[in-house]
């Protein structure tokens, strides 16, 4: 793979839970573009001004990303043309993943061994100071293009190895942003991941369990219910999930179910676009402008030639404001703790007038 002795990169499969771990330690030596933050928001707090959710920005003369060629950057392409780019896809210079050829697992002592072979590219957009929430619909819409373009390339050339693209904005260093920049990332992988498996097949035995598809059977619910309803537009509603792990944690789902998200015809990216940029908007101003994720769940790239998973998934977007820690009892047990009602964070977002 061209490594020095010293980088880490590869797959390591847990024997009890069967979760891979990426080790990457290459990425150790990224720069962070952060400011120190004051005191994390507390547990049964909202986000408020003195929870040290806001950023201090980095310069224009500092920024990687202000000068792309100037820089060193390994331009995949510009969109929507070089001279009047928009957005950039590039290569991330601290990637998790590497290009490769595809290799056999393999055992090291009791535990499976994957090498990470992948792609892993950084979508940058040209405004220093751009937020999410400041975008037009037209300007989500093609940030929405660009995510699904770049997508069915990766999968034209990922080859055998490729099992799963995680499209994915952090947003703040407390959820994991190293620069200042607004940016998305963009990984392939070798491996399922074991969110994106367990939902997978927990679709499949819920379907064989009941004769209905899951995800058709909660959004319908949660429209009926109305309650934790926070946005929807003709084809798309955005819901404070019933079962809400994160505290203001919002999912847009498709009213037309369907597995992969890179295969969601152009005339609905507009309405995606509108749906996505309402939430940041009202996460911005009600939630004080928190850190955040943002990622689209989609189907893993290939389908258990034993199963027909894929005909009971549906693709959905998820954001999760950061306003809260994680401790103990979740980090040692699973469980999470959420000290905010759905019901009461959809209402505060859904009232939030933007």
């Amino acid at each position: 793979m061209g490594l020095s002795a010293d980088i880490l990169n590869e797959f390591r499969q847990d024997l009890v839970s069967g979760e891979w771990v990426l080790f990457a330690t290459g990425r150790a030596k990224r720069p962070s573009h952060f400011a120190a933050k004051s005191q994390q928001p507390s547990r049964q707090k909202r986000a408020s001004p003195e929870a040290g959710a806001k950023s201090i920005s980095q310069t224009k003369e500092e920024c990687p990303f202000d000068n792309l060629r100037g820089t060193g950057q390994d331009i995949v392409w510009f969109y929507p043309n070089e001279e009047k780019w928009e957005i950039a896809v590039i290569k991330n210079k601290y990637p998790a993943l590497l290009p490769g050829i595809c290799t056999p697992n393999r055992k090291n002592g009791p535990f499976e061994v994957c090498d990470a072979i992948g792609e892993h590219e950084v979508v940058v957009y040209r405004d220093h100071d751009t937020h999410f929430a400041e975008l037009s619909v037209e300007q989500l819409t093609s940030v929405i293009q660009v995510y699904k373009r770049r997508y069915k390339e990766i999968v034209k050339d990922g080859g055998d190895c490729l099992q799963h693209i995680m499209i994915f904005h952090n947003f703040g260093s407390e959820v994991g942003g190293s620069i200042y920049h607004p940016h998305s990332q963009i990984i392939s992988m070798p491996i399922l991941p074991p969110d994106i498996s367990r939902s997978l097949r927990g679709s499949e035995k819920f379907y064989k369990d009941n004769g209905k598809r899951i995800y058709d059977l909660i959004v319908g619910w949660e429209i009926e219910q109305g309650k934790r309803i926070v946005y929807e537009n003709d084809l798309f509603v955005a819901f404070c999930p019933f079962v809400s792990k994160y505290p203001y944690e919002i999912r847009i789902f498709p009213r037309d179910s369907h597995a992969h998200f890179e295969q969601m015809p152009d005339t609905l990216d507009k309405y995606l676009a509108d749906a996505v940029g309402t939430m940041f908007k009202k996460i911005k101003k009600a939630l004080d402008n928190p850190n955040y994720n943002f990622f689209v769940h989609t189907a893993s790239v290939k389908e258990d030639p034993e199963s027909k998973f894929h005909e009971f998934y549906t693709w959905h977007v998820e954001i999760i404001p950061k306003t809260s820690i994680i401790g103990g009892l979740e980090l040692g047990s699973g469980v999470y703790i959420n000290a905010v009602d759905p019901d009461e964070a959809a209402k505060l977002l859904r009232e939030t007038s933007i």
